[in-house]
């Protein structure tokens, strides 16, 4: 991908490069002024790989699982796009431009693959392709993925975004198929309650959604009413892959008996890790599962029988991978990952927050645009001494970080984190945050400036609404909320909580916990100016900033322990509703516990405008009606989108930055 040209400045570090290597082993000449010394680090600069095949990879943050039907995080996304292939794929970069994958081509009006109503999608699947188990994919194999998924449900699971399309707009779960009017969302034990015929009726339905044709060699999915991003939705994500119907049922998976698909819904996330389909993946995918040992390494290993004969777009890669192991290392402290890097014994360098950039820049002796870099432009080096080298300029935004309120904590077996659990000083009441004044007073309550401007140096943009810029919806010039103390108190004081005595909300205080991930030290950050800002209004106002790993951290979101967290979230396609009904009507209006009746008004609002073709009339519904509903009810703190940069080994080789992908796709790499 990147040609390794360098343009060096100093013509006398490069002749000093050349004398010392010409010293004899056992002596050490006396350097000329600087140059002899700098000529040694220069070494460090172009120093190759200490093993070319194996790629390092440092991280913070184990996955919540493998089971393709659950996870819905990064770190679990990363090793399933790896392990597994989807129908399409992005086109390397391109968010919004699919080629075939597993599929022989991407459906279309054009090609017949979607049907003129646009309720049928019919895919061609290809031939020959095996699963790292030696079998042979199959058309059913195919269908049964997406079956199979659907009735896991879970509303703390990505389905929602295959629900929604085949069986209607503003459904989220399977369990809305059981009962419309009284779903039992989560809920196996309740599920399992329901008749025999009424169970087996709703899987029939999802199987007949999703439809295998072997005579033809097709899927064909049948699409509740036309939705256009239905090809986006399945060139990315564990929720799109295609998987071994016999691994998944001898690992502890559905077997595709309808009689049984009840005991497999809504599988708590501990209990999926303790079995096959979540501890490990089996897939047709570039690189095979070897272990995971939580807390420590994944380990993955390169498919050398991988079936990508022809290159997927001009330059990609083909046949077995370049890159013959990949470990994924957890590593929390940012000094270790750096040291690790500095040695050439990690190939990344992550940071953990905007505030290690200017140590990394300390250590960068050559930088390039990604415009230039990716037309092939020489990286200059201007300090051939320095170890790394920084693309910048990555301007796409389809990332963020936000503040997400719960508005009703689960207090099950005890709750640290809101404190006594009663107002009384010591604590918040579990439905604190069902308070409209209280949400909008911690939104006033924040220094989005500082977050910014010092925070971000001058690389963030502010958020004024959901949905990101250049989505239809997108307006900078919409109502939101900045820092001002005065409202923050203003609020406050028109909170209508009091105590049992008595005592107004403003006059008792309270305290609770701001909870983020260990490692992610700009959320730490981030909460501790949340913390800053309650304090200035008032010292009774106190907010603990509590950091848990990975796992913990969603596991206590998902169970709904945590009051406030701040969590980042990428894009699963590039399209307004993947956030507008992500947010206000589907995964995290479910994981902060929204409301009945705010979910619906924001799932009215999501369903109609998903639904309208004219895209003007798209746009008013979201800028009129979604964002106003957003900025009244105030559900969560809107924060920033950020500029990307990204820095890098000298021997990194096929990095691209495409902004849907969890990480890397290690088949696009190599080093020398």
């Amino acid at each position: 991908m990147r040609s390794k040209w360098y343009v060096l400045f100093s013509a006398l570090v490069v002749l000093a490069t050349l004398l010392v290597a010409c010293q004899p082993a056992a002596e050490e000449a006396a350097p000329a002024e600087g140059a002899v010394e700098e000529a040694a680090d220069a070494e460090a600069f172009w120093r190759t790989s200490k093993d070319p095949t194996t790629w390092v990879e440092t991280t913070f943050g184990d996955p919540e699982t493998l089971d393709t039907s659950r996870d819905y995080e990064t770190a679990g996304g990363e090793i399933l796009a790896n392990v597994y292939d989807t129908l399409v794929f992005m086109e390397k970069d391109q968010a919004s431009t699919f080629v075939p994958m597993l599929a022989t081509e991407v459906p279309s009006l054009e090609n017949g693959g979607i049907s003129e109503d646009g309720l049928t999608v019919t895919f061609k699947i290809r031939d020959g392709v095996k699963f790292h188990d030696g079998s042979d994919m199959t058309v059913e194999d195919v269908a049964f993925s997406f079956q199979r998924r659907i009735l896991a449900g879970s509303t703390i699971s990505p389905q929602w975004m295959l629900v929604e399309p085949l069986f209607g707009a503003g459904l989220v779960d399977v369990a809305e198929l059981v009962d419309p009017e009284n779903p039992p969302y989560d809920d196996q034990a309740t599920l399992k309650t329901y008749d025999a015929e009424t169970l087996n009726a709703v899987c029939e339905q999802v199987k007949a959604a999703v439809v295998p044709d072997a005579a033809a060699g097709t899927v064909t999915f049948h699409l509740a009413q036309p939705w256009a991003p239905f090809i986006a939705t399945l060139a990315n994500g564990g929720w799109a892959t295609i998987e071994s119907k016999a691994w998944v049922g001898a690992n502890g998976g559905w077997d595709g008996d309808c009689a049984t698909w009840a005991d497999y819904y809504a599988v708590p996330t501990e209990e999926l890790n303790q079995l096959g389909i979540g501890n490990s993946a089996m897939g047709t995918g570039p690189y095979k599962f070897d272990h995971w040992t939580p807390g420590e390494e994944i380990v993955l290993t390169a498919n050398e029988d991988y079936w990508m004969t022809e290159p997927m777009w001009e330059g990609a890669p083909t046949g077995a991978p370049a890159i013959k192991t990949v470990v994924i290392k957890q590593v929390a402290e940012f000094s270790t990952r750096l040291a690790m890097a500095q040695a050439g014994d990690a190939d990344n360098i992550l940071v953990g927050s905007t505030e290690d950039w200017p140590i990394l820049d300390e250590m960068v002796g050559g930088e390039i645009t990604y415009a230039e870099y990716m037309a092939g432009e020489p990286i200059v080096i201007t300090d051939p001494t320095k170890p790394f080298y920084k693309i910048t300029d990555i301007t796409f935004a389809n990332n963020r970080t936000d503040i997400g309120f719960n508005f009703n904590v689960n207090t099950e077996g005890g709750n640290s984190f809101i404190g006594s659990g009663v107002l009384d000083g010591d604590g918040i009441p579990a439905d604190f945050f069902s308070d409209v004044h209280v949400r909008r007073a911690f939104s006033y309550c924040f220094d989005y400036d500082t977050l910014a401007n010092e925070v971000m140096q001058g690389e963030a943009n502010r958020a004024p609404v959901l949905m990101l810029p250049g989505m239809i919806g997108y307006d900078e010039n919409a109502e939101h909320y900045t820092y001002d103390i005065d409202k923050c108190v203003e609020e406050l004081k028109a909170s209508t909580w009091v105590s049992e005595d008595g005592t107004q909300l403003y006059d008792l205080g309270f305290r609770m916990s701001a909870v983020y991930n260990v490692g992610n030290t700009l959320r730490q950050t981030i909460a501790e100016l949340l913390q800053a800002g309650l304090q200035e209004a008032g010292s009774q106002f106190v907010v603990e900033v509590v950091g848990l790993p990975w796992p913990t951290f969603l596991a206590n979101i998902n169970a709904k322990k945590i009051p406030i967290f701040i969590i980042g979230w990428l894009s699963d396609y590039f399209d307004t509703h993947n956030w507008t009904a992500t947010f206000t009507s589907g995964y995290y209006a479910f994981k902060q516990n929204f409301p009945a009746e705010l979910r619906q008004q924001f799932s009215e609002i999501n369903s109609r405008a998903v639904q309208e073709n004219d895209p003007v009339e798209r746009e008013r519904i979201y800028k009129e009606e979604f964002n106003t509903l957003y900025y009244e009810t105030a559900p969560a703190m809107l924060l920033f989108t950020t500029k990307g940069r990204h820095y890098a080994q000298p021997w990194e080789n096929g990095w691209y930055a495409n902004p849907i992908y969890s990480n890397k796709w290690y088949y696009a790499l190599s080093k020398d």
